[in-house]
């Protein structure tokens, strides 16, 4: 990820609280969003463990120790353009390894996730990035994108009060799709909705399975895997 839309160095420290002044009033902590995140994610790959995964466009590492939760036997990586972003993450979690987006080795990952990052990325470089993570994958690994719904109403607001994410550009379901198709190499597994209930119904959380084709989820989540280069 050679470029990106906002400043995260700047982040490093208040990243946490801006987002949940952003979430305002759904209330809850930014980590609720992040785990349901990954339980999607090992849903979807039931009766699958990866053994190498990288958490492509990291960040501080809001989704690392879920991913060590729901995959504790995994090398989990974690590579970001914001190294002050990564020393932190570090830190907090010295078991993960870190780089940027370079130094990922070809064919090297069973797993690719990319939690809202495509639209921190400047739309002209988005299929060069993503050309990445086919090459970090070996043949038959996943390649996982979460991203923010753009017809949602709440989440279009959220994003317009976050301020890291200032001149963003969200990608809907459907355009990430072709997108894919543009750069080739994968075949789409499964995709849905998500996100329907704040923290606050959390109980209700199971109820989102059987509306996950519904297109009003806060986010959507798209698995890909890796047949060519």
């Amino acid at each position: 990820m050679d470029e990106s839309i906002g400043d995260f160095d700047e982040y490093v420290n208040s990243y946490s609280g801006e987002l949940e002044k952003a979430l305002g009033g759904l209330g809850g902590e930014s980590s609720y969003f992040a785990r349901r995140k990954v339980k999607v994610l090992a849903e979807s790959l039931v009766g699958q463990l990866p053994s190498v995964i990288c958490d492509y466009g990291s960040g501080i590492g809001a989704l690392i120790p879920h991913l060590h939760e729901y995959f504790p036997n995994a090398q989990i990586i974690a590579t970001d353009i914001s190294q002050l972003s990564l020393e932190h993450l570090q830190k907090k979690y010295p078991y993960v390894q870190i780089g940027s987006p370079d130094m990922l080795v070809s064919q090297s990952c069973d797993l690719v996730v990319m939690s809202c990052v495509i639209h921190h990325i400047p739309v002209d470089s988005r299929m060069d990035v993503l050309r990445r993570a086919n090459s970090a994958l070996s043949y038959g690994g996943s390649l996982c994108i979460f991203e923010h719904n753009p017809i949602n109403p709440i989440t279009r607001r959220i994003v317009s009060n976050c301020i890291f994410d200032e001149g963003v550009k969200l990608i809907t379901k459907k355009s990430l799709r072709t997108l894919i198709k543009r750069v080739g190499g994968f075949s789409r597994v499964n995709s849905g909705y998500f996100l329907f209930f704040p923290p606050a119904l959390k109980n209700l959380v199971f109820l989102e399975a059987l509306v996950s084709w519904l297109p009003l989820g806060g986010q959507h989540f798209t698995r890909f895997t890796k047949i060519y280069d």
